[in-house]
């Protein structure tokens, strides 16, 4: 028969504990020896601590308990922890979390530096190319030939500036004064042509005038049909005029 109203007397009692790690999962072991599987509670919290509580009888009004919280590591799930409670030990296991590991790709072979020739130093390479492949000559043979250039180059100076005096001469020629003076034939076309001139000149004055003459006779003409179609006019409005007060009478 339970005997009720006798207030228990508790005992508390701290479980052994170890992590063990797996390759997949960290799992922690509690030694919990009298315990049934009934007489325990596990839970996680919102602060990430696996919470461990558990009591049982040990005979009259004594009891033991145990009340204990521990960190989660941060590199598992706590949505898959399970638990597993087989002989008196608490089994609690932890999932890692998996973490896609990035494929790297193989280095790429090394190329070796490509030395870039400045335009100083082409050009330099140039200059001495040609340098090399020129041969000395003899030097009696280089007198002579430095002569023989210097006389040709004599030369051709002596007949520029020859050229240069004919040149100068026949344009002095070209621009200077006519010598003597006009001949005979000469001086009777000079009279014939402005005979010429003379009379072109009186046929075109009096053609000119001709013209002024006409312009003024027709100017004549018009000015007296002008006048005419006047008188006309008036004449007409004076009849009409009368023919209105006739018929007004």
């Amino acid at each position: 028969m339970a005997n009720f109203g006798i207030e228990r007397v508790y005992q508390e009692f701290e479980p052994a504990t170890r992590w063990t790690s797996e390759p997949d999962a960290e799992v922690l072991v509690a030694d919990l020896p009298g315990f049934k599987k009934e007489q325990l509670k596990v839970a996680v919290t919102a602060t990430r601590k696996l919470r461990l509580i558990g009591e049982r009888a040990t005979g009259g009004n004594k009891w033991i308990r145990f009340h204990k919280e521990i960190p989660v590591p941060l590199t598992v799930d706590t949505d898959s922890i399970s638990a597993m409670f087989k002989d008196n030990k608490l089994y609690i296991r932890h999932p890692k979390i998996k973490t896609e590991i990035p494929q790297t790709k193989p280095p790429s072979p090394v190329k070796p530096p490509v030395i870039m020739k400045t335009r100083d130093q082409h050009e330099r390479k140039q200059d001495q190319a040609p340098k090399a492949m020129v041969e000395k000559p003899s030097g009696g043979k280089t007198d002579h030939d430095a002569q023989k250039l210097k006389h040709d180059a004599q030369q051709v100076k002596h007949d520029a500036q020859q050229k240069a005096r004919e040149v100068q001469n026949g344009k002095k020629e070209l621009t200077g004064e006519p010598k003597g003076q006009l001949s005979s034939k000469d001086e009777e076309k000079d009279k014939v042509g402005a005979k010429w001139f003379e009379k072109y000149k009186e046929a075109t004055g009096n053609v000119v005038k001709e013209a002024k003459n006409k312009r003024q006779l027709l100017c004549n003409l018009v000015a007296s049909l002008s006048l005419v179609l006047l008188i006309l006019l008036y004449a007409r409005n004076a009849v009409r005029s009368s023919l209105v007060w006739i018929t007004e009478e």
